[in-house]
């Protein structure tokens, strides 16, 4: 990494200042000195006007920031496009975004804009999101008032009945009208969430009939319902706001108002968080996670190819940026030069803008912080309920991916009968602290689980850590490892391309409760009704449902029961609505079911 010349330059103070947290110790302190971030309004005053002009477009759109300024860590800001973290708190020429202009950029003035009025508000807070104001902003604005909104509006709830009523089993064609103008609709009022929502549905759909070995039926249902969802939730966050209310969340923010479609990043140094290897009837690929350790934001490489070159060149050997895919995901890589899309793909267009790649070690992972990497799995229960549900959060960056210790396996067994390799590890400290971890079988990489199956039972370089995608499957928080990390090195399972060891037959995951039945009953149910459409089995489907309403009220779920009830003598434009709801209880449900245990 090249330096300035000069003396003291942010790179030096970042490294002082990684190591010293590294190397911290565990001692009693008295109470920390109360930081006031108005001391940096003297030097944001002397930054170029340029500068602050820019910033002052950004905030006269509305612009929401999340900060984060917990005891002991370090002061971040994160913004649609961009993050900020001040290394340190007495001067914000050590501030670093992941932007191109990579510090003391229009990002860091916002940053320090929320950070001194909300602390001007809210004295004392470890988290919170902030809404940027102008006299162009105004407190009362409808964000249905306007003709394009109401239009996206009636376009999102007629795609939505047409789904559910239809099923996604139908012909495509049958869909692309209504796709494509409600996503015109969601692109004219530039509304970046609700068009990235689109596209994500539509990609799921997609993958339904291409057969994709990443389809999941389970995401798709809640990509439906959250579409519908994140408008309802606007509506709600700009009513609270019109009456004088403080929104738990700004509209703009739930919708993405005014968000750009690419940002250019700075000089980048990524840890790889894992691959995952794919296929369907016409193309295979990859998808690589990276995290920038400077701004805790995650991004996605992704690459695709005709299916017919998959035997002679699977996607784990070939070759991007002259580097081999497996090395990628198992190594860090710097980036001279780079752009973020909407949703976190990482855009890097010729060869030369990848300099290096060096193997993923411990100590890279070590550095990264909450809420990519947990201490252990009661904490990361307890970040699961208390965030905010899918549809209001942004989708610019996957947020169920996460790091997690390890420290013993318990037990380990393949199940045939699915198809998949599970294991029950402990992680982290406090009771009911076991962690479920389930690799299914593909494949496009069938040694992956023989390669997990290794690692969990070898004892001379025990697995210390394990990245992967936290989902409930049958009703139990489980995590899908994509990279094992032991004391030596890092292992990404998709990489395997040779036979490892046999796999070890044995059913280890404990029955699911009967609350927990009955919720994947339901959840079955609806994934039943988004394949097949409600007008093809309406009759199985209502009695199906009464019948689940009975049991789910026996066990005390009676708003979850009434919901079902709706399913008759309703309307076509209610019962939508009912099975929407009905997805998004579900989605609160299993959470709240895991943290009674």
């Amino acid at each position: 990494m090249q330096l300035r010349a000069s003396g003291m330059c942010r790179h030096r103070v970042m490294l002082v200042l990684s190591y010293q947290r590294l190397c911290a110790t565990v001692q009693p302190t008295e109470k920390e000195e109360e930081w006031d971030p108005a001391i940096w309004l003297e030097e944001l005053a002397t930054l170029p006007d340029a500068t602050r002009k820019r910033a002052q477009a950004l905030v006269a759109k509305g612009i929401t920031i999340e900060l984060f300024c917990a005891p002991g860590e370090i002061p971040s800001a994160r913004l649609p496009m961009s993050d900020v973290r001040f290394y340190s708190r007495s001067s914000i020429r050590f501030a670093r975004c992941d932007c191109i202009e990579g510090t003391l950029c229009e990002h860091v003035v916002l940053a320090v804009q929320a950070f001194v009025e909300a602390k001007a508000q809210q004295a004392e807070f470890n988290h919170l999101i902030w809404q940027m104001r102008s006299e162009h902003v105004t407190s009362s604005d409808d964000p249905f008032a306007s003709e394009e909104g109401q239009t996206c509006r009636q376009y999102v709830q007629q795609l939505s009945q047409a789904l559910w009523l239809g099923g996604i089993s139908q012909p495509l064609i049958h869909y692309e009208a209504a796709f494509n103008r409600t996503l015109q609709a969601a692109e004219a009022c530039n509304w970046r969430w609700v068009s990235e929502s689109l596209r994500q549905l539509r990609a799921s759909v997609d993958a339904f009939h291409t057969r994709a070995s990443y389809y999941h039926a389970g995401e798709c249902l809640r990509q439906l319902a959250a579409l519908n969802s994140r408008l309802n939730c606007a509506q709600e966050m700009a009513r609270r706001d019109s009456v004088g209310e403080v929104p738990p969340v700004p509209w703009r923010t739930v919708v993405g108002s005014g968000i750009a479609g690419e940002a250019k990043l700075d000089h980048l140094r990524l840890v790889s968080l894992g691959m995952r290897c794919w296929q369907d009837i016409e193309h295979y690929g990859l998808r690589i996670w990276f995290t920038d350790p400077d701004t805790g934001s995650i991004l996605h490489l992704s690459r695709s190819w005709p299916r017919s070159e998959q035997e002679n060149s699977p996607a784990a050997t070939r070759r991007l940026f002259s580097f081999q895919a497996g090395a990628l995901a198992g190594g860090q890589i710097v980036s001279q030069a780079a752009k973020r899309s909407a949703d976190g793909e990482l855009l890097l267009a010729t060869r030369n803008r990848l300099s290096s790649v060096v193997p993923l070690s411990p100590d890279a992972w070590q550095m990264l912080s909450a809420p990519l990497r947990q201490p252990g799995i009661v904490a990361l229960r307890e970040y699961l309920r208390q965030r905010p549900p899918a549809c209001i959060r942004p989708l610019n960056q996957v947020d169920n991916l996460f790091i997690l210790p390890v420290a013993e396996c318990i037990s380990l067994g393949w199940d045939s009968s699915r198809q998949t390799l599970d294991a029950q590890v402990i992680s982290g400290e406090g009771e009911d602290n076991l962690l479920t971890l389930s690799l299914p079988a593909s494949a496009c990489s069938p040694f992956a689980v023989e390669r997990m199956a290794a690692l969990l039972q070898q004892t001379d370089d025990p697995v210390s850590l394990v990245s992967g995608f936290v989902s409930f499957v049958d009703g139990q928080l489980t995590l899908e490892p994509r990279v094992m990390m032991t004391k030596t090195r890092a292992w990404a399972l998709d990489a395997e391309t040779a036979p490892v060891a046999p796999l070890p037959s044995a059913s280890v995951l404990p029955v699911p409760s009967t609350a927990h039945q009955l919720l994947m009953r339901c959840q079955a149910l609806l994934i039943q009704l988004l394949h097949n459409g409600w007008r093809y089995q309406e009759q199985s489907a209502i009695s199906q449902a009464e019948l689940l309403a009975n049991d789910l009220s026996a066990v005390g779920f009676y708003r979850l029961a009434h919901v079902l009830g709706q399913f008759r003598n309703t309307e076509s434009e209610a019962r939508v609505e009912a099975m929407n709801n009905g997805v998004l209880l579900c989605e609160q449900l299993f959470p709240m079911l895991q943290q009674q245990g």
